[in-house]
Order: C-alpha cells, then sequence, then structure tokens
C-alpha cells in the first residue's frame, strides 16, 4: 500500500509540473519581434486599434482553457470580466468584437493568413506557421 501511494505521489507531481508557456503570436511578416505588456493591455483593452507601423489590430483570443486563463492573468482581468467587456464594447458600437476559437491551431490558422492579427497559444502547439513575438 505505501508503494502504491508513493507511486501515485509521483505520477501526480509529474503531472502537474508541466505546464508549456504562454507564447503570443503573429503574422510570419509582421514587423515586430516585441511588444510590451503596456500595449498589450490596451490592445485588449481597446484602447490601441492601430500597429504603429500601420494597419488596424485584429485581436483574438481562445474561447476558455487554461491557455485563456493564463492570458487572462497577463491582462489582469477575469475571462469573466474580459468576455463582459467586450460585449460591452460591441453593445454600445465602440469596438468589433475579438475573433474566437476552440483551440489554438484553429488560432494560428487565422493568424497566418491576417498579417495585423494577434494571439496567444501554449507553446506546446506547432507555431512554424507564424511567428512568436515576446512579451516585454
Amino acid at each position: 500500500m505505501k508503494n502504491l501511494k508513493y507511486i501515485i505521489l509521483t505520477l501526480s507531481l509529474l503531472t502537474t509540473s508541466y505546464h508549456a508557456e504562454l507564447v503570443l503570436i503573429v503574422h510570419k511578416d509582421f514587423p515586430m519581434d516585441k511588444i510590451s505588456k503596456k500595449s498589450l493591455k490596451k490592445i485588449y483593452r481597446n484602447k490601441m486599434k492601430k500597429w504603429k507601423h500601420g494597419g488596424s489590430i485584429v485581436r483574438s483570443f481562445l474561447k476558455k482553457g487554461k491557455t485563456h486563463k493564463v492570458f487572462c492573468k497577463v491582462l489582469k482581468k477575469s475571462p469573466s470580466k474580459l468576455d463582459r467587456f467586450w460585449l460591452k464594447q460591441v453593445f454600445t458600437g465602440k469596438g468589433a468584437a475579438p475573433e474566437s476559437f476552440s483551440n489554438g491551431r484553429e488560432m494560428i490558422a487565422f493568424i497566418a493568413e491576417n498579417k495585423n492579427a494577434l494571439g496567444y497559444v501554449d507553446s506546446s502547439i506547432d507555431t512554424s506557421n507564424v511567428k512568436i513575438i515576446s512579451l516585454k
């Protein structure tokens, strides 16, 4: 019985210690390599609508999941508050709803086709069709 407890404890530690990292993704031809946390917050709070290099920012979200929760923590908003914020933006005519996706592969496919799109995925997903930018 003691060995069984040891095995279960070891397996649970191994599974909980694996945590893929959140990465920000853009189109492969995107001219920037990094973005500030301040700019990221402005973008997802609808205070920044155009890229410095030109073009309207196309925001994208994952609909739910661990990666979305981690992203919301970066923005310092809960997933429900972020949803309510964007519903209000759309309802009042202040902004268009961000593109939303069920999984990271869908988001990557969208961003690979849209030069001004910004999104995020779990680092365990293949991002070879897009560019990863760092958060400074």
